[in-house]
């Protein structure tokens, strides 16, 4: 049974994390995102040209709902000394992980947490000298997002950075519909088929995505110095900062 929660307003959403227990729902996620993978390799890549380490630097990197392992995989390859934790709580999502990055040796593991109230495990091998996360943190609602950043600036070092690769919310209404109806746009010159209604996992799937400006008022309220949107194209954004020394 998936857990649920109630945000402030009083809106249900899915426990992040909790959902991907089911084996076939990993499954589908994972062929549909590693058929996009050649799209989203240059978003990590650019992620790696923000680090403030030397291509041989010994880095310790926490992954923050690690998934199958894209992001660290990124990471590791660019950055040869380095290791990655990858932090997640589905043991189907965990198993094909391993499966994936078993040629990096003991340089990627994972650690079995829970980060759906925006706390990062008390065992939590740390300290880190950087942090990312791609198309995970934006299933937790904006009080839950303000502690995890809290959290994450705790267990870096200082002069650490952290990076999140995810899609954030239009800033307004018009926007919304701006959005919406470029989609439609594109669908339509691409000659597809309308969307299918939402299969039952997909139902259960709560989005909280916060404004640029929103993910910055936590970076900056969480102690991170400098912060910003490093890169956008429509609603797809790198966003972090760095700890100061």
């Amino acid at each position: 049974m998936t857990q649920q929660h109630a945000d402030q307003a009083g809106v249900a959403y899915e426990v992040p994390g909790h959902h991907w227990q089911e084996e076939d729902r990993v499954a589908e996620y994972v062929e549909r995102t590693t058929a996009r993978a050649a799209e989203r390799r240059p978003l990590f890549d650019f992620m790696c040209d923000l680090f403030p380490f030397e291509p041989d630097a010994a880095i310790r990197v926490l992954d923050i709902g690690a998934g199958y392992g894209a992001v660290a995989e990124a990471v590791l390859e660019r950055f040869p000394n380095a290791v990655a934790i990858g932090l997640d709580i589905s043991e189907p999502m965990m198993n094909v992980g391993r499966e994936r990055m078993a040629r990096f040796g003991n340089r990627f593991s994972y650690h079995y947490g829970d980060m759906a109230e925006g706390g990062l495990p008390a065992d939590l091998p740390g300290p880190f000298d950087a942090a990312v996360a791609s198309a995970s943190i934006h299933h937790l609602p904006p009080e839950a997002k303000q502690r995890l950043y809290a959290e994450v600036f705790r267990v870096l070092k200082p002069g650490g950075c952290f990076f999140n690769v995810d899609q954030v919310g239009p800033a307004n209404a018009e926007l919304q519909r701006w959005y919406q109806e470029r989609r439609e746009r594109e669908r339509a010159r691409r000659g597809d088929q309308p969307e299918p209604p939402p299969n039952p996992h997909t139902l259960l799937l709560h989005h909280h995505f916060d404004t640029e400006a929103e993910h910055l008022a936590f970076l900056r309220a969480a102690g991170f110095s400098p912060v910003d949107c490093f890169y956008k194209k429509l609603r797809q954004t790198v966003i972090g900062g760095y700890k100061p020394r």
